[in-house]
């Protein structure tokens, strides 16, 4: 085992610059842990004028590289939250000085203010997980924008654990990222990325999260590998490691609809919009929505609540498909969470979208009507209202 860095440090770095920082690592921290260490942050001294922060929970860890001027090399542990806390009310402009003390944690100094920061002794932070080899390249704004597209439909309910996270499949045709809380699921596909060996994982929703918030602020290419059990990423100078879920994700090819015979395109915005008005009256339990598709080319959105509230709203329609009733009859009348139709309109980028569907008992499949590079695919489960 390789020896630890010494403790004595001290360096200083620009308040703005650390600010950065510490705003990424703060989505690392689990605030209900009962393992006191993992509430700090790891600094450590890399090079005359590079630090390594680091911050973990034991199953996401990040760690990131930020320049300092380094008067004595070593490593400390302070405390994450509050370093955070500080650093917010301090000027951007300035410098902040860290020296290490003797008994664990640091004093904070910046300009006429200082902070003794109390932490455990540097050793007592755990082991981190080493990279695997196998990387594979893929744009950031690639990974960026496949999370956005399907990170909202990730269960929140703790007892389905297999759901608590996205399904990452590449090989020789495409990347696949795929979610699914069991009422409706997204899948973002890249074509034009693909691997000689296949690799499928689960990766937790925490995990994808700060991959997603990295991968938005970098424009270069991002590496990912994965082993028995962790998928690393490497964001430019940033490298982020998750254990991967365990347990077998639902077959969702069976789940995509085959016999959706009729379909309605739609102004993403207008749409968005109207069902954002109209869902203010919807129970505030169910948040159950009616859609009235008819066939003189009108949606008619309906809203109503328990104490008698109702909204109703009309947005023009492309409306495809056979019409076998007369024009002002309804074609379909069907129910959903309004919250999950909006999640799906929100995850597609386009000026566009279409809704196929076959009856008010069967998905439906929302999907940008011009595909671009990134393929993106929301199915919705109906329910009675």
């Amino acid at each position: 085992m390789a020896k630890r860095a010494t403790k004595g440090m001290r360096f200083k770095i620009k308040v703005q610059t650390l600010l950065g920082q510490l705003a990424l690592m703060s989505g690392i921290e689990d605030r209900r842990t009962s393992i006191p260490v993992l509430h700090n942050l790891s600094i450590v001294s890399q090079a005359p004028n590079t630090i390594k922060l680091t911050a973990t929970d034991l199953d996401v860890t990040l760690t990131c590289q930020a320049e300092a001027d380094i008067t004595e090399p070593g490593s400390i542990l302070v405390p994450l939250k509050k370093l955070l806390d500080i650093t917010k009310t301090l000027p951007k402009i300035a410098d902040i000085t860290f020296q290490a003390l003797e008994q664990g944690g640091a004093q904070v100094t910046c300009e006429r203010a200082s902070f003794k920061l109390v932490a455990p002794e540097f050793e007592s932070f755990p082991e981190l997980p080493k990279p695997c080899e196998g990387a594979i390249q893929i744009p950031a704004s690639t990974v960026a924008s496949m999370i956005t597209s399907t990170i909202f439909a990730i269960t929140d309910e703790a007892s389905r654990y297999t759901l608590s996270g996205a399904k990452v499949e590449i090989d020789q045709q495409s990347l696949r990222m795929v979610t699914t809380d069991g009422h409706r699921l997204a899948k973002s596909e890249d074509k034009t990325t693909t691997a000689q060996n296949p690799i499928e994982v689960l990766i937790p929703e925490k995990a994808l999260a700060a991959l997603g918030r990295l991968c938005a602020a970098h424009d270069g290419p991002v590496t990912f590998a994965a082993d028995e059990n962790h998928a690393h990423f490497n964001v430019g100078s940033s490298v982020l490691t998750a254990r991967l879920l365990y347990g077998q994700f639902p077959d969702y090819k069976m789940v995509f609809p085959k016999d959706n015979t009729r379909s309605f395109t739609a102004d993403v915005a207008l749409f968005r919009d109207t069902l954002r008005r109209v869902s203010l009256m919807a129970d505030e339990r169910s948040h159950s929505v009616r859609l009235d598709v008819k066939n003189n080319g009108t949606l008619t959105i309906i809203a109503t609540n328990s104490e008698g509230g109702q909204a109703v709203e009309d947005l023009p329609i492309n409306l495809q498909g056979d019409t076998t009733t007369p024009s002002d009859d309804v074609a379909l009348s069907i129910g959903f969470n309004g919250t999950f139709v909006l999640e799906a309109l929100a995850s597609i980028n386009a000026d566009q979208a279409t809704m196929t569907f076959k009856d008010a008992n069967s998905q439906v499949m929302i999907i940008p009507t011009i595909p671009s590079t990134i393929e993106i695919a929301n199915v919705v489960m109906p329910m009675r209202i």
